[in-house]
C-alpha cells in the first residue's frame, strides 16, 4: 500500500462519547494536532497511513497506539473509517497502553513503532459510577451536579464531611484518576453534553466552569488535538 489517499488533514464525521479518562469516536477518521492523551486507532474500513515528522509513512492494517506529544498525520482513503479512543495518560487504560508502547523499545517518534496487534488493546478504564465506597459515590454525585463544574477538592471534601487528602486518595484508589484529572474530564464531558443539546460553545463553557469558549477549546485541543468546535462538528452537533 502506498501513495496518498486524498484526505490528508481530513475531517472527522461520526459519533462521539466521553467519560472520565476516555473519549471515544466512531466514524470517518480525520487528523488531529499533537495531544496529551494516548490515541488508540482501530481501522474498520478503507485504508489509513500514519505519517511522522521524519517523513515516514506506515500503514495501519489493524490497530495503532499513538503516544502523547508526537507530531503525526493521518492519511486516509475517502472511505476510511474506524474507532478512535483518546485515553488519559494517568488512567488505568492509558498506563497499560503506554507500557505496551515502551515494551517495543522502538523510537516512539516514528510511525512504524505505533502499530500493534489487536490483542494488545489496553483494558477499559473503570467507571466512576461503580465506585464501591459510599462517600466517594456521594462526592461524585455532588460534584457532577454543581453548576459551573465540580468544585475544588477542599470544597467537595467539606460537603461530604471528609478530609481533602482522604477523598483525593479515594478518587485515585477507586477510579484510577486523581481528583484534578477527574474534574477536568467531568468539565469537558459537561461542556460537550451542553453543545450536543444545542448550547453555544460560550454557554457550554460557562456551564462547565471554563472562563470562556476559547478556554474550553484550548483544553480540548491540548488533550485531543481538536478544538471544541471541531469535536462538536465531527459528532454532528454543530454545522
Amino acid at each position: 500500500m502506498s501513495g496518498t489517499y486524498g484526505r490528508e488533514r481530513g475531517l472527522w464525521a461520526g459519533a462521539m462519547s466521553m467519560r472520565p479518562g476516555l473519549l471515544a469516536f466512531t466514524g470517518r477518521i480525520g487528523d488531529a494536532d499533537v495531544h496529551a492523551c494516548l490515541q488508540l486507532l482501530i481501522v474498520t474500513g478503507g485504508r489509513v497511513l500514519l505519517g511522522d515528522d521524519s517523513g515516514g509513512r506506515h500503514p495501519v492494517d489493524d490497530m495503532a497506539l499513538i503516544p502523547t506529544g508526537v507530531r503525526h498525520r493521518v492519511i486516509a482513503s475517502p472511505d476510511a473509517a474506524g474507532l478512535v479512543a483518546y485515553l488519559d495518560a494517568s488512567s488505568p487504560a492509558g498506563r497499560a497502553a503506554a507500557a505496551r508502547l515502551r515494551t517495543s523499545r522502538a523510537d516512539l517518534r516514528l510511525a512504524r513503532s505505533w502499530t500493534v496487534r489487536a490483542t494488545g488493546a489496553p483494558p477499559p478504564g473503570r467507571d466512576g459510577r461503580r465506585a464501591a465506597h459510599p462517600v466517594l459515590t456521594a462526592a461524585i454525585d455532588q460534584a457532577a451536579d454543581c453548576f459551573g463544574g465540580p468544585p475544588d477538592l477542599a470544597t467537595l471534601a467539606a460537603q461530604v464531611s471528609m478530609s481533602a487528602s482522604r477523598l483525593g486518595h479515594l478518587f485515585a484508589e477507586h477510579l484510577g484518576l486523581s481528583y484534578p484529572v477527574w474534574r477536568r474530564w467531568i468539565r469537558l464531558q459537561r461542556a460537550m453534553a451542553a453543545v450536543e443539546h444545542g448550547a453555544s460553545l460560550t454557554v457550554a463553557a460557562h456551564a462547565a466552569g471554563f472562563a470562556d469558549s476559547a478556554h474550553l477549546s484550548r483544553t480540548t485541543r491540548a488533550m485531543f488535538g481538536l478544538t471544541a468546535g471541531q469535536a462538536s462538528r465531527a459528532a454532528g452537533w454543530r454545522d
